[in-house]
């Protein structure tokens, strides 16, 4: 997917929770706490925050959306 797309899906995700998955296969989990048009940052599980720019990102999804319904 392009960045324009994740950076549209961050945006409309922020303040919730998410996992993203990097093209190396690992997986973060966390708050997305600021979106630009370089990528997103993410307040972590363990309260530290990482930044993700938007090439590296292969999925990004809302964690809510899987356990509540």
């Amino acid at each position: 997917m392009s960045a324009e797309y994740y950076y549209h899906k961050a945006y409309r995700y922020y303040g919730k929770p998410v996992e993203i998955r990097d093209r190396y296969g690992r997986i973060y989990r966390g708050v997305i706490t600021r979106v630009n048009r370089q990528g997103v940052y993410v307040r972590g599980e363990g309260g530290g925050g990482f930044f993700f720019p938007f090439f590296t990102i292969v999925s990004l999804i809302l964690l809510s959306s899987l356990f509540f319904f």
